[in-house]
């Protein structure tokens, strides 16, 4: 992989994020509040080169650059092992006309007419575009009431590192953000990226993202949460390698957020959902798969205070990590504890050759008010968890993955190894109905008119499975 090109790219990506935070009513204050802030991270810093004021516009120009160098001292990190010699760095252009009229680039109403653009010079050694735009544009209008509108773009790029066999091209992207209520509401496509090297290729088309949210860059490079939905699509992907027949397509990966914040309770729900409309490989065909994950009653002080310890660790020696780390439970675990949070697994399920499945899982953590003595003790957190799930399968995938499981158990007898592989099968065939029965009459699984379910609880120690008490090793005595 081309190290420079993506060392080159986590610099400019900062860039791309907080070049909207710069804009807003008293630009001087926003430059300074969002350049103070990347200084705040471990590995990014920000130096305004220059600011120049005048009545009526304002140009400045905003160094960004990733410390690598600091980053691989603090880790022990051998000096070849950098992707380059120096820091890279990148210079944000930024030019705004003040309003309420505003004149330069344009004519019109509003707060602040800008144009934050990166020329990206330092990074034409990596990456090939058209040498009469910038890597990055933004242009945008701060309204006379409120509401950033802008539009940003991308262009067409290309990369390669013959001796490394690397190639990237990507077709370009362009963005639009308008006010949508108090928050605002990002769209943005692009049509197409391809990676390849010695031994794979990747190629994605009709990239797409939405956005509505209520917040910014600088702010998440704080440790905030905001409010707020988005949806990335890619239509389709393919990813191959240099063995025969090992070709793998995905066709519609969906990726979904949904951020919700309660300011009563200081707490925040995350939902994130992943969707495929059909994945095949050599090994397998699905469709129909969706996996929706909810974490609720996270404590926002906790939320912030693990992203600070995040940053800073990253400047911490590895060898000191658990002990910081231990250090970061004890003083901050406790209060996200007494919010009880919980992770559910919303859906889950998938269609397969097989048959189909669907789950669901929910888990909380209640009445806890104080840590256990050590964190392994598996008993107390036991006592403390509230949890339940149900798992529906058809006919044809429970005795589908009851077969594999007796295959399994066949194979680690000694009977088998005199067996062919067809007596193994034909014995496989014949002893998983009976499985399946045993299972019914234990009350593991229960039996339906489209296939099988089961239920599972735990709640105050205690399990059970469709109504059956299972007793736990790890159980409260």
């Amino acid at each position: 992989m081309n190290k420079p090109l993506l060392a080159g790219a986590g610099v400019t990506l900062v860039a791309l994020g907080v070049a909207p935070y710069f804009i807003g009513t008293n630009v001087h204050e926003n430059v300074n509040a969002a350049v103070n802030e990347i200084n705040q991270q471990a590995v990014y810093s920000a130096e305004v080169l220059s600011y120049d004021k005048g009545w009526f516009s304002t140009h400045a120009e905003v160094k960004l650059a990733f410390d690598f160098k600091a980053l691989f001292n603090a880790q022990n990190v051998d000096q070849s092992e950098m992707p380059m010699e120096e820091n890279p760095s990148i210079t944000a252009k930024l030019v705004a006309h003040h309003g309420p009229v505003y004149f330069g680039d344009g004519l019109g109403l509003g707060r602040v007419h800008y144009t934050v653009s990166i020329d990206g010079d330092e990074l034409r050694e990596y990456i090939q575009w058209d040498g009469q735009q910038p890597i990055y544009r933004n242009e945008g209008v701060v309204g006379l009431f409120g509401g950033l509108s802008y539009a940003d773009v991308i262009p067409a790029l290309s990369a390669t590192a013959e001796e490394e066999g690397f190639t990237l091209l990507f077709s370009g992207y362009a963005g639009e953000a308008e006010p949508n209520g108090d928050k605002t509401l990002y769209t943005s496509s692009g049509e197409s990226l391809s990676i390849s090297a010695d031994e794979f290729s990747v190629e994605m088309k009709n990239l797409s993202m939405d956005m509505n949210y209520d917040g910014d860059m600088v702010a998440a490079f704080k440790g905030d949460l905001f409010e707020s939905t988005g949806k990335a699509l890619i239509e389709s992907i393919e990813i191959s390698s240099i063995e025969p027949g090992a070709t793998v397509k995905v066709e519609n990966l969906a990726f979904a957020t949904d951020v919700k914040i309660d300011e009563d309770n200081n707490t925040a729900n995350v939902y994130v959902e992943y969707a495929v409309d059909q994945a095949v490989g050599p090994e397998f065909d699905a469709t129909d798969m969706v996996l929706g994950l909810a974490i609720n009653n996270l404590d926002i002080d906790f939320i912030k205070a693990y992203q600070d310890f995040s940053n800073t660790s990253l400047m911490v020696p590895s060898e000191e990590v658990p002990a910081k780390m231990m250090e970061f439970i004890e003083a901050n675990l406790l209060t996200q504890l007494k919010a009880e949070p919980e992770f559910n697994i919303t859906t889950l399920k998938a269609t397969l050759p097989e048959g189909s499945f669907n789950a669901h899982a929910n888990t909380k953590l209640v009445g806890i008010d104080a840590l256990p003595g050590t964190m392994e003790d598996v008993a107390y957190w036991v006592t403390h968890l509230l949890a339940d799930a149900q798992i529906t399968a058809d006919k044809a995938f429970a005795q589908s993955v009851a077969s594999g499981y007796m295959m399994g158990q066949l194979m680690a007898t000694p009977q088998a190894q005199n067996m062919t592989a067809e007596e193994l099968e034909a014995a496989v065939e014949q002893q998983t109905p009976m499985m399946l029965s045993t299972f019914a009459q234990q009350g593991l699984i229960k039996e339906t008119e489209q296939g099988y379910e089961t239920k599972l609880e735990l709640k105050d120690g205690k399990a059970s499975v469709n109504g059956t008490p299972i007793p736990l090793p790890f159980a409260p005595q």
